[in-house]
């Protein structure tokens, strides 16, 4: 096992158990690692808000969200990799032509946008009621009109597609990268050089490491690469068969404090 400079977690389905907390096990697991002033960072597909408590929880100096596409140190924003305006209204016209728009959700620098759901938007006067988060964790955000132009860079998309040749058929037209959620009908549009691993690759060029250095854990398809290049790729027992064949460790479920099982191999060896 290396001596990590760098620890990165999933949340879901890795650090976090089924029922979305974090075992006394995993806090104190990664408590010691922060004693030890190991950097940590949380790698999610989630959104700032929806990743605060968990970041917090775990010590996290850094926080990647929503895929790789936003990265944050604390809560100050330090990389960010967006399609452009132009690509999220072509992503959101040909959703509203294909009829996909049972939900949308495009989270951005400037706050996190939903159709159907959300608050009204004041960009004069943002509404702190759109950072609340409801009872699965992720934020109310604000409300988004579909026969509107949207006025910002996206971080990424997230759409409801049941067909996975539509997913393909928008990606192409919009010159951007998708890809589907292990069972869940939502499929996300991003930035082709967008990925956890991009973000983790800028992270080793602010702390002077190399990809050597970085102790990962994941359990789904977004981890692959990350699990894949850095120095040690560690996967969940109940991660899906391709994380696992990619990983150089498996450890226990996210359910038996799989992570913090290879966090206390680390320290004791430190």
């Amino acid at each position: 096992m290396i001596q990590p400079k760098l620890i990165v977690t999933d949340l879901d389905g890795t650090a976090l158990q089924s029922n979305k907390t974090i075992s006394p096990r995993t806090r104190k697991a990664f408590a010691d690692c922060h004693k030890a002033d190991i950097p940590i960072a949380i790698a999610t597909a989630r959104y700032i808000n929806g990743a605060r408590p968990y970041a917090e929880a775990l010590h996290a100096d850094y926080r990647i969200l929503t895929d790789g596409t936003l990265t944050y140190q604390n809560e100050s924003l330090v990389y960010a990799n967006e399609i452009t305006k132009e690509q999220v209204q072509q992503i959101v016209s040909q959703l509203v032509h294909y009829g996909c728009t049972e939900h949308i959700a495009i989270p951005t620098v400037h706050g996190l946008f939903r159709y159907p759901e959300g608050i009204p938007y004041d960009p004069e006067n943002p509404s702190p009621k759109a950072n609340e988060r409801q009872a699965d964790d992720h934020s109310i955000g604000y409300h988004m009109e579909l026969d509107t132009p949207f006025p910002y860079s996206a971080s990424k998309i997230v759409a409801t597609i049941y067909e996975e040749k539509i997913a393909v058929d928008i990606a192409q037209q919009a010159h951007c990268a998708q890809f589907h959620y292990h069972g869940e009908p939502n499929y996300s549009f991003l930035d082709p050089t967008a990925s956890k691993l991009d973000a983790i690759l800028h992270l080793t060029q602010k702390l002077d490491i190399s990809l050597k250095d970085v102790l990962v854990f994941g359990d789904d398809i977004n981890d692959i690469e990350m699990i894949q290049n850095c120095g040690v790729g560690v996967a969940m027992a109940n991660a899906l068969d391709l994380v696992k064949d990619v990983a150089d460790r498996i450890t226990a479920s996210n359910d038996e404090d799989g992570v913090a099982v290879i966090l206390e191999e680390v320290l004791s060896e430190l």
